[in-house]
């Protein structure tokens, strides 16, 4: 087998964790893997797994030669687009990685007309709110959120701008009264984080100049989906991500206050892929697709303000 082969193999066992998963992945057997993997060890003259029952932990070689492998099968890829005719074709196996919440609520419903648009790519989504090291995990694109992103290794593309904005449901709203100034948040019950901190401290502007107001109430976590669904309960004030939440205002379930007094935005939705002098086409398109669909006003920012 070429030292390709069994590069690709040792780059797909650590990226599934198992001889099994890259057995899977790749239509092999997992003695086939293994007996690969000794022959690339052995090629080399060092041991680049230690392997047991449970698991597989790269060894300090193993790590670095991982890192040149991924270079290696990149530029490699990126020879077959240039050189084999594919450059104005979309196809093949493209990997994604998004957080969480906006994996689940707002790319996984993209992914269906993004697919009958170009069936011949095939679309792996990870879902995970860590940063992730594109270049040893081997997936094409990570999506974050966040404000500038400073990495030279990687290419950053802005897709849209995030709001945070303060809302309630129309039945707390009438039980308690709707804030007209962020300093009657102060009798009013607003939903707070345990951690991180920071994200009780409530920015606005206008008051005159700006001013934070710190969120204190009977509901605290971690998650803003509990956020979300304790301010559609009647619980409290919540502040969060329009991503969460925009659906629920289109449709009147939730109202959002205090907007004269919103501080402009500075979190962005970023794709982030590794600097290569050619971008594939599954890429290049599907970045394309974003842009097209969540530029300059995503969806769930979409409803008469």
């Amino acid at each position: 087998m070429s030292i390709e082969s069994q590069m690709s193999i040792f780059a797909q066992v650590v990226r599934h964790g198992s001889l099994s998963g890259a057995a899977r992945v790749l239509h092999l057997t997992p003695s086939a893997i293994s007996k690969q993997l000794s022959a690339l060890e052995d090629r080399l003259g060092v041991r680049l797994l230690n392997r047991t029952t449970r698991k597989l932990n790269l060894t300090e070689a193993g790590a670095r030669y991982l890192e040149h492998s991924q270079r290696i099968l990149s530029e490699i890829e990126n020879a077959e687009i240039e050189v084999g005719g594919m450059r104005d074709t979309p196809r093949g196996l493209l990997r994604v990685n998004a957080p969480v919440v906006m994996g689940a609520r707002q790319i996984s419903p993209l992914l269906v007309e993004f697919q009958q648009r170009y069936p011949e790519i095939r679309v792996e989504m990870n879902v995970s709110d860590r940063r992730v090291d594109l270049l040893e995990t081997g997936e094409d694109l990570a999506l974050r959120i966040g404000e500038e992103l400073y990495d030279s290794s990687m290419i950053a593309r802005k897709i849209c701008k995030l709001r945070r904005i303060v809302y309630a449901s129309p039945s707390y709203l009438e039980k308690h009264g709707e804030p007209k100034h962020p300093d009657d948040l102060i009798d009013h019950n607003c939903i707070s984080y345990n951690e991180p901190d920071y994200l009780n401290d409530w920015p606005f502007i206008n008051c005159p100049g700006p001013k934070f107001i710190r969120a204190t109430g009977s509901f605290i976590s971690n998650n803003g989906e509990a956020h979300h669904y304790a301010a559609l309960q009647g619980l409290g004030i919540a502040r969060l991500a329009t991503l969460l939440c925009g659906e629920k205002i289109k449709s009147g379930e939730l109202v959002e206050i205090l907007r004269n007094y919103e501080p402009p935005s500075r979190i962005f939705f970023w794709a982030i892929y590794p600097q290569n002098r050619y971008v594939a086409p599954k890429l290049r398109v599907f970045i394309d697709y974003l842009l097209e669909k969540l530029s300059p006003i995503p969806p769930w920012d979409q409803y008469d303000q």
